[in-house]
């Protein structure tokens, strides 16, 4: 079975749009087969934008898949928006989706942080549970190094998929983790770096 992680550009057969109305706004989403969360706009995703706070500033959607959580945020708040993901063809739908919904971003085709640079204020990350642990912990540890002080870091996990094993991994890379949102098994962090 092909992974969202993966590329296979075979499996592009059947482009959908779906439709999603989201703090006022009505966005539309292109997407196909084998990207992740493919048929539903992802209940997880959308859980991380509802409990974000107001932001500003540089963020960075890393591991964007087809653009929701990045193209949410750029519509609700003054953001400079950059966007990565280690499948061109996520990256492919992500471009297609800004330019559906009048967001600018700038996309990265990187494996995590590879070909990042610089820092930004804000990271949100829905982790690929389904790469394992040890990838989703070398996001968790390389994401502090890309943050301004005072800048967050936002995961949403859901407890069956390790929440609060990730909750302590957290807490020994960031000084402050403060869960946003529990509920139904899910999770919502918050990590700050300090200084």
């Amino acid at each position: 079975m092909s992974q969202y992680f993966t590329e296979n550009f075979s499996i592009l057969t059947n482009e959908r749009k779906l439709a999603l109305d989201v703090f006022g706004h009505k966005l539309q989403f292109l997407t196909n087969n084998g990207l992740f969360s493919c048929n539903k706009v992802d209940d997880a995703s959308l859980l991380l934008v509802q409990s974000m706070p107001a932001c500003k500033g540089f963020l960075l959607d890393i591991g964007c898949g087809y653009g929701v959580i990045g193209i949410i945020l750029a519509k609700i708040n003054e953001i400079s928006l950059f966007q990565s993901d280690i499948n061109r063809v996520a990256l492919e739908y992500a471009k297609k989706n800004a330019a559906l919904n009048s967001v600018e971003t700038t996309l990265i085709h990187s494996d995590g942080f590879k070909n990042i640079t610089g820092n930004f204020d804000i990271i949100t990350l829905n982790p690929p549970i389904h790469a394992g642990k040890e990838v989703m912990y070398r996001l968790y540890e390389e994401s502090a190094a890309f943050l301004n002080p005072g800048g967050s870091f936002y995961v949403v996990i859901q407890k069956k998929h390790g929440a609060e094993s990730s909750i302590k991994k957290l807490q020994s890379i960031y000084q402050h983790v403060h869960i946003l949102y529990k509920k139904k098994g899910v999770y919502v962090l918050q990590c700050i770096v300090t200084g």
